[in-house]
């Protein structure tokens, strides 16, 4: 019976120790905010919706800037990609004293901006999307365009 829970409990380690280990090749991706895609943005329509319509449907804006006798609410969404592989990684199996890592990872974060612009009576005028220039793109090589 101790055998049996004895052989239980390392199987349930050695399963639970599997996620701390790292594999030759790692993605990783994280998003601050919910992203918003011309799809949640359909709705507005310049001159006709208000803000009040807008943050029912997308909630309050990340930031208020008031120009003038306008004010300009904007949405901030940011998105960052990692890329690993680690071509040293299968070497462990063959010469188990030493791992060597040879490693080629990269990765970025960027910010994307959903721009609304209103007027003294808070009517949509303007919206546009601002967005960062691919610095969360994955590329194979990190040298190039």
């Amino acid at each position: 019976m101790t055998r049996t829970i004895a052989s239980l409990l390392c199987a349930l380690l050695l399963i639970g120790q599997a996620g701390c280990l790292r594999g030759p090749i790692g993605w990783q991706r994280v998003s601050l905010n919910q992203r918003i895609a011309a799809e949640d943005v359909r709705f507005i329509i310049d001159g006709q919706t208000s803000l009040a319509d807008v943050t029912a449907r997308l909630g309050s804006p990340d930031e208020m800037v008031a120009v003038g006798d306008h004010v300009l609410a904007r949405y901030h969404f940011t998105d960052g990609k990692y890329f690993r592989a680690n071509f040293g990684w299968g070497l462990r199996f063959l010469i188990p004293f030493y791992s060597p890592d040879l490693v080629l990872g990269g990765g970025g974060i960027g910010t994307d901006i959903f721009q609304i612009a209103c007027d003294a009576q808070w009517i949509v005028r303007d919206h546009a999307f601002a967005t960062h220039a691919n610095s969360s793109e994955f590329r194979l090589l990190p040298f190039g365009d």
